[in-house]
């Protein structure tokens, strides 16, 4: 019994003290769930406050880059066609040279030497004139001999008149028996014979002469074949020649261009002038000046183009004028203008404004842009000629835009590189420290 009472005032007492911490373990907890309540609200209140109080960034509509572009002023002027080609430079003169006797070469010209210049008449070989030589001592003879029987048939016949004069007297004679008589074909025989012997003489005077063979022409030896001591006959070729007086250069042409082009078709007429222009680069290019003189009856086989012949005078300098580049060589490409008709009240402008091969764009000075189909009247490399679609003073535009648009707005570029100049329309900004306006949509 007494155990019992004592575990039930242990557990009574137990109880008790569980009793009294119940209320210490709930305080506690409704405290920090107070603080955690408070700091979270705190939390929370500085948020909003941050969130309310924080700069907002005002929505507007992107700005539109207007395309900043270059111009060209444009004028109406006269040029001419330049028609620009390529050609071979050919020799205007050559020839093979040959003997018109046989015999032993006993010299020959210093300058008888492949690329040797030789001057018209210059004695550039020496056959052998001994034979030559008797051969006219022997047609000589023939000539006195001839002239003595003629002077001898001479006498005869004033002996023959009188002794027909005596037997005959007037009575009439036949013609036949009359000439016989009178020894009149004794005279044209012996008339005859003294022809045959001076003609004779002259052609082996002739022989003699060819003997030394000379230049026809102002020539180069382009090649020979003989050399001192050679046995040579008429068959034989001595050497090849070519005139240094004039080169021509063939040139190959479009067969549309040559209506641009002057060509002579009477003699004595002028050609359209050509500027020549040859070297090896860019630096050491050198120039000549050449005429068009002839146009060849058929085209050319590979290109199907038509083909002229320009004259270039002096090719080689010869005559002693002073020249700023090398001589022109047989063979040698070269390039070549031919200056072309006059194009009158033509406008001038960069190929690359140019677009779609027949299109051009324009700005009026109202900061848009205007797109314009024009008709070409001639093209070159470099430059495009118009003649209607443009007014003079007009802008034009040079510089790309990736998508042109009838109308659209643009930017004209000042002279020095910066933005819109005098006369730009719309509501456009002027550029500052070297950037770009933007127009506020």
């Amino acid at each position: 019994m007494n155990d019992r009472k004592d575990r039930e005032g242990s557990d009574t007492g137990k109880t008790g003290w569980v009793a009294e911490a119940k209320p210490r373990s709930w305080w506690r907890r409704a405290f920090t769930i107070l603080l955690c309540s408070a700091i979270l609200g705190a939390g929370i209140a500085g948020a909003s406050y941050l969130n309310k109080t924080a700069p907002k960034a005002r929505k507007r509509k992107p700005p539109r880059m207007d395309p900043l572009v270059r111009v060209e002023m444009v004028q109406q002027a006269n040029e001419r066609a330049i028609v620009r080609a390529m050609g071979t430079v050919v020799p205007a003169l050559e020839m093979v040279l040959k003997s018109r006797v046989s015999g032993e070469i006993i010299s020959t010209h210093p300058e008888f030497i492949e690329g040797g210049f030789l001057k018209n008449g210059t004695k550039v070989l020496q056959i052998d004139p001994q034979d030559y030589e008797l051969a006219v001592e022997q047609k000589r003879s023939q000539v006195v001999n001839a002239r003595y029987a003629l002077k001898l048939e001479l006498g005869h016949q004033e002996v023959a008149q009188r002794e027909w004069e005596l037997l005959k007297g007037d009575k009439p004679a036949k013609d036949m028996d009359l000439e016989l008589a009178l020894r009149k074909p004794h005279l044209e025989k012996a008339r005859a014979e003294l022809v045959a012997a001076e003609a004779d003489l002259k052609q082996a005077e002739l022989n003699l002469a060819r003997t030394a063979i000379r230049a026809p022409f102002n020539a180069i030896v382009r090649n020979k074949h003989v050399e001192l001591g050679s046995q040579v006959s008429t068959q034989d070729v001595l050497a090849e020649l070519v005139g240094t007086d004039e080169y021509w250069i063939q040139v190959s042409i479009p067969v549309d261009r040559l209506k641009w082009i002057t060509i002579p078709t009477k003699m004595g007429e002028s050609g359209s002038g050509v500027r020549i222009i040859y070297g090896t680069g860019s630096v050491s290019t050198f120039e000549r000046r050449g005429r068009v003189i002839k146009l060849l009856g058929d085209l050319d086989e590979e290109g199907r183009m038509a083909r002229v012949l320009v004259s270039v005078k002096d090719p080689l300098d010869q005559q002693g004028k002073e020249t700023k580049g090398p001589p022109l060589l047989i063979g040698d490409y070269v390039r070549v203008e031919i200056e072309g008709r006059e194009l009158k009240d033509v406008f001038k402008i960069p190929r690359t404004a140019l677009r779609d091969n027949s299109k051009i764009w324009i700005e009026r000075g109202d900061g848009l842009l205007h797109i314009r189909q024009v008709e070409v009247v001639w093209r070159d490399p470099q430059y495009i000629f118009l003649r209607d679609g443009l007014k003079e003073g007009e802008r034009l535009i040079v510089s790309d835009l990736a998508t042109p648009v009838e109308g659209m707005a643009v930017i004209v570029e000042q002279p020095d590189g910066r933005g819109p100049g005098k006369g730009d329309f719309g509501n456009r900004k002027m550029i500052k420290d070297g950037k770009r306006p933007d127009s506020e949509g």
